[in-house]
């Protein structure tokens, strides 16, 4: 009986030693960023990574739903300047049909003159309301612009992680001290665990390939003087060319008639008449339509609204405008005559596809 007694002691004895063993050697592996499992050995630091892409999808939902909501806001902007449009023409023509009343007409000119009034109060209090549409479309467009920035911000420190990941794989996996460490582990274990880049990492680095696959961007050289005004070359339609002016303070893509007439733009009366403010303050005519596909790079947009200009404009420089650029999250180095476009893929809106 007392020796079954001292048997017991030593195996609890024994146990004891092997327990504070594999404790001890999973700490020293611990204090080298080394997580130390029953199943195997990795970088501590994995789960960093799988804490970043975690991010992924609600990233992307949002980029989705700034989009949409950019869209929505340029509808409604475009819905607002086709009924400014429609009153002014009804203006224009209830002023034409003024000046060719009957002068002893007084009833017809009354009413005549009553019409236009009434036009001149709705378009006096429309004011207002156009400062706050163009403010809920510079709101959308900044949040777009913050979406995107976000998701790519991920996607470049999930890479950033990655990739000191699999070189501290490299580099431990050569270290002496971790070499002994792991020694010690498998001694406590009776494994053979080698330090190894894991399958759970692979699945996350071609998780990230995914993602990274969704960010596409590209660098445009830019002609010019490196100041104020700053070319580039344009594709239209899917084949001619058209040298424009990078303009991200015009709203839309500017054309001269001439310009227009090479795109097969002829406006007509359909095509609804808007007014266009230039820089110095001066206001243009000129009716929006639209370009069936708009390329820069390797970036393109398909039913891209333009504003066909006047033939006072006819000297005009044609204009790269914000119809094109706000589907990208773009930056303009002006002293490295650089314009950088980032698209996520994915987030081409209802209302580009609606018109295909």
């Amino acid at each position: 009986m007392r020796y079954v007694l001292f048997l017991a002691v030593d195996l609890l004895a024994t146990a004891t030693l092997l327990a504070d063993e594999l404790s001890e050697a999973r700490a020293a592996l611990e204090k080298l960023g080394i997580r130390a499992l029953a199943t195997g050995v990795a970088l501590a630091r994995e789960a960093d990574l799988t804490k970043e892409l975690a991010k992924s999808a609600a990233l992307k939902k949002n980029v989705l739903q700034a989009e949409k909501d950019l869209k929505a806001a340029d509808f409604q902007l475009d819905q607002f300047q086709r009924g400014l449009t429609q009153l002014k023409q009804q203006r224009l023509q209830l002023s034409a049909q003024l000046a060719n009343i009957n002068p002893g007409d007084i009833t017809g000119n009354n009413k005549l003159v009553s019409a236009i009034n009434v036009i001149d109060s709705q378009l006096e209090q429309s004011k207002p309301q156009a400062r706050q549409v163009d403010e809920q479309v510079r709101t959308a467009r900044a949040k777009a612009n913050e979406a995107r920035e976000a998701y790519i911000e991920m996607v470049l420190a999930a890479r950033k992680i990655a990739d000191e990941i699999e070189a501290d794989y490299a580099a431990k996996a050569a270290d002496s001290e971790v070499k002994a460490g792991l020694a010690r582990f498998n001694q406590a274990t009776k494994k053979q665990f080698t330090l190894a880049v894991t399958p759970a990492l692979q699945a996350n680095v071609r998780r990230l390939k995914q993602l990274e696959d969704t960010v596409l961007s590209e660098s445009i050289d830019l002609q010019g003087d490196g100041a104020r005004t700053m070319r580039l070359n344009v594709v239209v339609n899917g084949k001619q060319q058209q040298e424009m002016v990078l303009d991200s303070g015009a709203s839309l893509i500017c054309l001269p008639p001439t310009v227009a007439a090479r795109f097969g733009l002829k406006p007509g009366e359909k095509d609804p008449k808007i007014v266009l403010q230039l820089a110095d303050g001066r206001e243009i005519d000129g009716r929006l339509m639209k370009l069936a596909s708009v390329r820069v790079g390797k970036f393109a947009v398909e039913n891209v609204e333009c504003a066909v200009l006047g033939e006072e404009a006819v000297a005009a420089e044609p204009l790269l405008g914000m119809s094109f650029l706000e589907h990208f999250k773009f930056e303009i180095d002006a002293a490295a005559k650089k314009l950088t476009m980032v698209k996520v893929s994915g987030t081409e809106s209802a209302a580009t596809k609606k018109d295909k």
